[in-house]
């Protein structure tokens, strides 16, 4: 007769604390992304990097944005909730999958005061500088980096 391990209730709730705390260190981390969007029609291109933390619900919450829009210096991401139309569109994450952006997207600010909203609407990206007309079309794509 062959004999099974015990393991007993403090081996368990060990196995379980180390189980979330290893989720939740995951769902904490930091995550470095090159981005970049491109629409030909309008003549926009624009790349940089995202900073994103957590994952949760297939999505990761964009916390920093660095790069440049159409040669103009990207210079923040605005908060969530703050951008463009209607007020408080953008809610600043990165899906996990495709498309890589959703419907409200994520706002940045880039000089002279330019306020751009970039999301996936009606099957196509799309971007919205802040007051004026929607511009369909481009691609947007976003990998992960290695940090080092």
């Amino acid at each position: 007769m062959e004999s099974k391990p015990n393991i007993g209730p403090q081996a368990l709730a060990f196995l379980a604390i180390f189980t979330v705390a290893a989720s939740s260190e995951e769902a904490q981390a930091e995550k470095l992304w090159s981005w970049s969007y491109r629409n030909p029609d309008t003549k926009i291109t624009a790349a940089g990097t995202l900073t994103t933390k957590g994952r949760a619900a297939g999505s990761y919450e964009i916390t920093a944005m660095t790069g440049a829009w159409n040669g103009t210096a990207i210079t923040g991401l605005e908060p969530a909730h703050s951008c463009c139309s209607p007020p408080g569109w953008n809610d600043n994450l990165l899906l996990d999958g495709d498309p890589s952006l959703d419907k409200s997207g994520l706002a940045f600010g880039a000089g002279n005061g330019l306020k751009v909203n970039l999301f996936y609407k009606d099957g196509r990206y799309a971007y919205e500088i802040e007051n004026g007309p929607e511009a369909f079309g481009g691609d947007f794509a976003a990998a992960p980096m290695d940090r080092q």
